[in-house]
């Protein structure tokens, strides 16, 4: 914190709040991926640090546009080609956030083990509308959730789709303790269901394999699903969402375990 005001003019310094510790954090992270190669494995972790540490609804817009290539200069081609050019954020929800949130997003949920039923059958359109913002939808749902108004979030247009799932091993990155400890949501658009970049994550129907999970759902790299010949998912994976945690410090340690 001692070092954040001293960074004062620095690009991207007025995102992030100096009275907020995991903002100052991120900001640090913000800053040594800047110095990264780009792309590099050492920038995106450090972005993904920065976003794992924020705290601020700003500083954790200001890290996802970076994530997706998208900086304050403009959007148009760049952003298109960084958004498909995969750079899946994981962000951990913070209590009460939704409430704090200028925009929100309200999307239909389905569970993993609904297979791709549940995502066919999901609802493709809800909006809200009116004075009072009402949201409706195509057609009815039991499940729903209103997430922050995330930029990856924010920019989905129809279909839309979150899937709840029991932990995170259903994801094809690294594993370590948490991915066995909670539960997580995948945010996914069906209207790109397309296998067309080899670093993508597509969402995808699996049969049961005999490694205890059973069948259901699960995220898949586009380079492993064009090597079984697989053209078409279920959809583009965009975010993946954690759930909140009391104690930021052990947060901020956890994924070193």
């Amino acid at each position: 914190m001692k070092d954040f005001p001293r960074r004062r003019g620095e690009k991207g310094w007025e995102n992030f709040d100096y009275n907020l510790p995991g903002d100052c954090l991120a900001f640090l992270y913000f800053r040594q991926a800047k110095e990264h190669k780009n792309p590099s494995d050492a920038r995106t972790a450090s972005l993904q640090s920065a976003l794992e540490a924020a705290e601020s609804e700003k500083a954790k817009q200001a890290v996802l546009r970076e994530m997706e290539g998208d900086t304050s200069a403009g959007k148009g081609d760049k952003q298109e080609a960084a958004i498909d050019g995969v750079r899946v954020p994981v962000v951990r929800m913070k209590t009460g956030e939704v409430a704090e949130s200028t925009t929100v997003v309200v999307l239909p949920v389905c569970r993993a083990e609904g297979r791709d039923k549940e995502i066919v059958e999901a609802p493709w359109v809800s909006k809200a509308g009116g004075e009072f913002g009402v949201v409706e939808a195509d057609k009815g749902w039991g499940r729903w959730i209103v997430l922050p108004g995330w930029e990856p979030v924010a920019i989905l247009g129809e279909g839309g789709v979150v899937v709840s799932f029991p932990d995170a091993r259903a994801l094809p990155w690294r594993v370590n303790r948490w991915y066995k400890e909670e539960a997580i949501l995948v945010v996914a658009d069906r209207a790109r269901k397309g296998v067309e970049v080899d670093d993508g994550f597509y969402l995808v129907a699996v049969d049961d394999s005999g490694d205890g999970r059973g069948s259901g759902l699960k995220v898949e790299k586009g380079s492993a699903l064009k090597q079984r010949g697989v053209g078409e998912s279920l959809g583009t994976v965009v975010l993946v969402v954690r759930p909140p945690k009391e104690d930021t410090e052990d947060q901020m340690l956890e994924d070193d375990d």
